[in-house]
């Protein structure tokens, strides 16, 4: 999934006519004053990163003035917040809330849900945590849609105002229509406001989307949205790469162990990631590659990754029988950049566990380099795990003594 900033999400929205207050993205102080200086009754200094929970982590600031609002973006820029760099914020108009809501559309399974509740703001995760029972939620049939009828029925359920019923329902439908629109796999409003004038906006909302959808979408791909781009520089060359080059999804998230893992993620890759857990030892990094044909930029951004972590002790290429790429060009790949990087494999043990398409001359590209074990067939992948565990446990005593 790919998250946007919310400058994005509510453009999305406001194209379609849906009520979303005026704001724009500012990258200086300066600029963001000159954007305040048209709302007269005060701005949101708003963190541009694309996650909630801004409200809490104080990336959300309201602001009177010209002054405060310079004060809360020199304040804001160039701070990380929840693992985010904020680089630009989004500086949007006040608006006076009468009464909050919460609302989500999401994609989890086979159908479309919407959950509603009459408790938003910034304390919603408490009250979904210790109330539950304040959510009304309910399935979507994909290819109805979400009825004006469905959604009045579900306010009703959730306790609202019969005088809101008709232009809320008329909303949540009209949501739905931006939702599917987008290709999204969460669409959340927080909060969806009841204004002093009685009408009702969308103070905050976030959004995310279907990368594999982006062909259909490429002013988010240009825009560089995919580049929600984590400080970590390795994390953040393998977002380019799965934005940039085209095939199947990749991604690398870093962890805190030593063990680095190139995997084909699902289930394999989550079970190797288990398993050396349970033997003790501690994954470096979870990522996903794709099948990988002849072109192999996105495989060599995430194995790129992996071995420029400094933490990194020993490497695990573990895969099931491979019927969708050749053995040789995952093979070709680490070695080609073993020797990029001049690491010595004397030093780092590699274990690979990688049958299939090309194998004899996957074998023959490792033979005869030091500590690099290409496990037989019949070698379980717990029995890969647990050797280079074992091979990683050996080379870090060594390395004591």
């Amino acid at each position: 999934m790919l998250a946007l900033t919310e400058d994005l999400a509510k453009r999305w929205l406001r194209e379609r006519g849906l009520p979303v207050p005026r704001g724009a993205v500012a990258a200086s102080p300066d600029e963001a004053v000159r954007i305040a200086a048209d709302m007269p009754g005060g701005a949101v200094v708003k963190a541009l990163i694309p996650t909630g929970r801004r409200g809490k982590a104080g990336a959300v600031r309201l602001t009177a003035n010209a002054e405060e609002c310079r004060a809360a973006v020199a304040a804001m820029l160039g701070t990380s917040v929840l693992g985010h760099a904020v680089q630009r914020v989004y500086i949007e108009e006040r608006i006076a809330i009468r009464d909050e809501f919460y609302l989500s559309l999401s994609l989890n399974g086979p159908r479309p849900e919407i959950v509603i509740t009459r408790s938003g703001g910034i304390d919603v995760e408490d009250v979904m945590r210790t109330q539950p029972e304040r959510l009304v939620s309910a399935a979507i049939d994909p290819l109805c849609g979400l009825a004006v009828g469905q959604a009045n029925e579900l306010l009703q359920r959730a306790g609202f105002d019969a005088a809101l019923g008709a232009s809320l329902a008329a909303l949540l439908v009209a949501l739905y229509e931006a939702f599917c629109a987008a290709d999204a796999l969460l669409l959340e409003i927080n909060p969806l406001a009841v204004t002093d004038s009685g009408s009702l906006m969308l103070v905050g909302a976030m959004m995310g989307v279907d990368q594999q959808a982006l062909f259909r979408h490429a002013e988010w791909a240009d825009a560089g949205v995919a580049v929600t781009l984590s400080r970590n520089p390795r994390e953040y060359s393998v977002d380019v790469a799965n934005r940039e080059f085209s095939g199947g999804e990749c991604q690398y998230v870093e962890l805190e162990g030593e063990i680095g893992l190139l995997v084909g993620g699902g289930g394999a890759g989550l079970y190797q990631h288990d398993v050396m857990l349970e033997l003790g030892g501690l994954p470096a990094n979870h990522c996903v590659t794709p099948p990988t044909g002849t072109d192999n930029r996105k495989l060599k951004a995430v194995l790129a990754a992996i071995l420029d972590n400094p933490r990194l002790k020993g490497l695990l290429v573990g895969f099931n029988f491979a019927q969708m790429a050749r053995t040789d060009i995952r093979v070709s790949t680490l070695m080609e950049l073993l020797q990029e990087k001049r690491i010595d494999t004397a030093q780092l043990p590699i274990v690979i566990r990688l049958f299939g398409a090309g194998e004899q001359a996957s074998r023959a590209m490792v033979a005869g380099h030091p500590n690099i074990h290409y496990v037989p067939r019949g070698t379980t992948l717990k029995e890969a795990v647990r050797l280079i565990v074992e091979l990683t446990a050996g080379a870090r005593a060594n390395a004591l003594t």
